[in-house]
């Protein structure tokens, strides 16, 4: 039974109950509303509510601290099981129950479902992904810290969670920043149907703060009183400046992990022996032992309780579904940023013309910051940062640890917090390593969140090969991320658009994935084509993304290139001009949005097409540029369309097959003769 020291506040203690009271209810009837109309049983496709379902009853002391002990500015981040942690902050319930019911008038319009909660009133936000709430509520806590408000940010996690590198990488940065972070860790004993003990080689779970120089609290028993005492240094330390504590508490769940879950990994007899000691019950016998509040007061908390969720069943009942058409909105923010240039400028390397970019937006809005690796004193391997550090100082740039899915998952928190994050991992193949963050998290939050949740981040990053750094430094890989809806993907050719398409993908509300080859960056140490190096005005500027340009006009034949094969095009419709051969060649600019007219209305006008990348051949930018002629202009084409990419292979090493492989002026002079000719 919970034990009530003398200087606790009792009131917070009812509230404590009353919460819990509340979450428990809740979770009853969601329960009995999604068993009610499976048929079969356990179907996932029947019913009011679709999809699986994952409840925490038994969990609720991990969460009910918080409605007495934070504020409604303070941030959480919660887990695929969120209904004890959404009702916990406050969480407007009509709203959670119609999404969960996927109605229009849900949190997220019924676009995110039970898994993915967002209600930015209350700055409350959950994900389906095993640990991948750390990443962004650290982020949310690197914001608070810069703006020097002394908010908190909490992220939870199961057991499952422990062994995540997103949590250990969260900590890492959370500790060596200072962070105003409380990390959660809800022991439940399984992790589906894996055991802790078979999975976790430690004593305690908050033992794994020792490794971070962190405080670890354990919190045992389930017991909701000892939480909140807890909870409250921990929020102290976190807003007066001490940085994060790592909390971990053995709880337990008394359904199984989804809702027809079997359950053949649990002993039979454990949920009632453990229900014997239920955290609701023995809290319930502590108010009345004290004699805090009495029987009629606690069955005025159960009504009260019941009341607000029948309501909230009710309102979710009575809103209307979605239509299939509405799947389509909400995938971009809509924005408008145009600035057109006055001047002609000078002439800059594109490293530079990008860095000039990034300060004049810095300059212009203090949310701008740019963080990696080596992008402080030196100035980004790829000299996207230089100078910026000795202009804005090691708070707005800031360089980090090589803790890639922690620094990049931190940015979607920034972004939610206001924040216009710019961040950079070196080469475009270490993106691997932080998939979850990009196409879970800082791409789908916008439209889970029904478009409430905006995710103005940059990810900038180098690509492209020929330079014999082999298969894990010398990929292009547009369209893997062109392909994750919600994303937009860049690709400036020369220096005017660099410093252009920087500064419009920091206006933009949408996340940016900006890629720049090394090849055309115009370091001193790396040879570069000197047509790279163009006219920069000075003053702000912005390139359109999703707009292409006629780099070149002709009459016989369409080239779309991007990047490093807009010059490769170049130099082979000088040769092709030789032979009377007029080339028209499209710079794309963006490989997402694709600008569609711009590709159609050349393809008519030339009646052949001949689309060259540096990316993978297969599922690629030219595959989707011929299957948009063929589906729009197939009657206007004189030959078959063909395309020049990278072969289906590994970048190789030795610069004979490295070449080989590689796109060049010579394979586009041939195979545009041979379409012509």
């Amino acid at each position: 039974m919970p034990v009530l020291n003398n200087d606790i506040d009792k009131n917070d203690v009812v509230i404590l109950y009353s919460t819990m009271v509340k979450s428990r209810h809740y979770e009853e009837k969601i329960r009995e509303l999604y068993l009610n109309d499976k048929k079969p049983l356990f179907s996932i496709a029947a019913g009011k509510i679709p999809g699986e379902m994952h409840l925490s009853a038994g969990q609720e002391p991990a969460a009910a601290w918080m409605a007495v002990l934070l504020r409604k500015d303070d941030f959480v981040y919660s887990t695929h099981r969120p209904h004890h942690t959404a009702i916990s902050k406050g969480v407007d319930l009509n709203k959670m129950t119609a999404e969960i019911m996927g109605r229009t008038t849900g949190l997220g319009k019924g676009k995110g479902g039970h898994m993915h909660l967002f209600d930015t009133e209350v700055n409350f936000a959950c994900a389906g992904i095993v640990g991948s709430s750390f990443p962004p509520a650290i982020g949310v806590a690197l914001s608070f810290k810069l703006d020097k408000k002394d908010n908190v940010a909490v992220a939870f996690g199961g057991d499952g969670s422990l062994n995540q590198g997103m949590l250990m990488e969260s900590m890492n940065l959370a500790s060596l920043w200072k962070l105003p972070v409380i990390f959660v860790i809800e022991n439940n004993d399984w992790a589906i149907s894996v055991n802790v003990k078979d999975s976790t080689p430690l004593k305690h779970d908050s033992d794994r703060a020792l490794g971070f120089n962190m405080p670890g609290i354990y919190v045992s028993g389930n017991d909701p009183v000892k939480m909140y005492e807890v909870a409250k240094v921990a929020i102290e330390n976190a807003r007066t400046g001490n940085g994060p504590t790592l909390i971990s508490m053995d709880t337990y769940r008394y359904y199984g992990h989804f809702e027809g879950d079997p359950e053949l990994y649990r002993p039979k007899n454990e949920v009632p022996e453990l229900m014997k000691k239920d955290p609701i019950s023995l809290l319930r016998e502590t108010l009345l032992k004290n004699k805090i509040v009495g029987n009629d007061e606690l069955e005025m908390i159960e009504n009260s309780a019941m009341e607000e969720i029948n309501q909230a069943i009710s309102y979710a009942e009575n809103s209307p579904i979605p239509a299939g058409k509405d799947a389509l909105e909400d995938v971009y923010s809509i924005v408008n940023y145009e600035v057109k240039p006055k001047t002609k400028g000078r002439k800059l390397p594109m490293y530079m013309a990008i860095s000039e970019g990034i300060s004049m937006e810095m300059e212009r809005d203090q949310n701008v910051l740019y963080m990696g690796e080596d992008v402080g004193i030196y100035g980004g391997i790829f000299g996207a940062s230089t100078g910026l550090y000795n202009k804005f100082g090691p708070e707005r740039v800031r360089d980090t640890p090589i803790s890639e899915s922690a620094f990049i998952g931190a940015a979607s928190g920034l972004a939610a917090a206001g924040k216009r994050p710019i961040v950079e991992l070196m080469f475009t193949d270490f993106l691997g390593v932080t998939f979850d963050p990009i196409m879970n998290h800082i791409a789908k939050n916008h439209y889970m969140s029904g478009g409430k949740v905006k995710m103005p981040i940059v990810i900038t990053t180098a690509i492209g090969g020929g330079y014999g750094d082999a298969a894990q430094h010398s990929q292009t890989l547009f369209s893997t991320f062109a392909h994750i809806p919600g994303l937009k993907v860049v690709v400036p050719s020369n220096s005017h658009d660099a410093k252009g398409l920087m500064i419009s993908a920091i206006k933009d509300d949408n996340p940016v994935i900006y890629m720049f080859h090394k090849g055309l960056l115009g370091l001193p140490w790396m040879p570069y084509p000197q047509s790279t190096v163009t006219d920069v005005p000075e003053e702000e500027y912005t390139v359109p993304i999703g707009k292409a340009r006629i780099v070149k006009e002709g009459k016989d034949i369409t080239i779309i290139s991007v990047g490093s094969t807009v010059h490769m095009a170049m130099e082979a419709s000088e040769r092709l001009e030789k032979d009377g051969i007029s080339a028209e060649i499209i710079d794309l600019i963006s490989v997402k949005p694709l600008d569609e007219e711009t590709i159609v209305n050349s393809a008519k006008k030339t009646g052949r097409i001949l689309a060259v990348d540096e990316d993978y051949q297969s599922y690629g930018m030219t595959s989707e540029a011929i299957a948009i002629v063929s589906e729009r202009a197939f009657k206007d084409l004189k030959t078959p369309p063909k395309r020049i990419a990278y072969p289906d292979v590994p970048v190789p090493y030795s610069r004979s097959m490295e070449q080989f492989t590689l796109p060049s002026p010579d394979k586009i002079f041939n195979v545009a003769r041979g379409m012509v000719k």
